[in-house]
């Protein structure tokens, strides 16, 4: 049966599924088999009157195997949900944005005795005092905060933040949650 020309896209679609299912129903040559419930023709993109988009499509797994790229997608996909629920189980660390502020707006923490150590491209670790330190970017001495690694006491030495370590004493978040930790310099 020839395809109408002047059927909408709807109508020949419907026309053509409907021919598909007459032919599957009457087939009963070995030449021709049977579409099975696994396959659907592929209608969604009729763009053309050609024979060939009315091909049938199987939609299953070839004889019940994942193919190579499926099989590497899902093992990465159950590696990304372990390694998402290690993260998940480790407790949040405060930012260093926190800290600053904390230390800056608190007034049972002395501003003048708390030193940050940041991040040197070029030398490693420096220290500066938490007045020193410039939140603006305007300035040509501005550090970017993701540089900050630590966060300790002048009177003591004692660092109250580290960021490797997860150590935050100021509040009390991260692994630590109060323990003792030593100075790296």
């Amino acid at each position: 049966m020839a395809p109408n020309l002047d059927a909408t896209p709807k109508q020949f679609k419907r026309e053509a599924q409907e021919e598909l299912q007459d032919f599957a129903q009457s087939n009963t040559d070995e030449a021709f088999p049977r579409v099975s419930e696994t396959e659907t023709p592929v209608l969604d993109s009729l763009s053309s009157e050609s024979e060939s988009d009315l091909i049938p499509v199987s939609l299953s797994r070839r004889g019940g195997k994942m193919s190579k790229a499926r099989a590497k997608r899902t093992r990465k996909q159950k590696q990304r949900a372990a390694s998402s629920a290690q993260e998940s189980a480790m407790p949040k660390l405060r930012s260093a944005h926190d800290i600053m502020n904390r230390i800056r707006h608190d007034l049972s923490l002395q501003i003048s005795d708390h030193m940050i150590g940041y991040e040197d491209r070029h030398v490693g670790i420096m220290w500066k005092g938490v007045e020193e330190w410039l939140s603006t970017t305007e300035e040509d001495d501005f550090i970017p905060m993701h540089r900050i690694k630590y966060f300790k006491r002048k009177s003591d030495g004692h660092i109250v933040w580290d960021r490797e370590k997860r150590i935050d004493e100021i509040f009390e978040s991260g692994v630590s949650g109060g323990t003792e930790a030593t100075d790296t310099t």
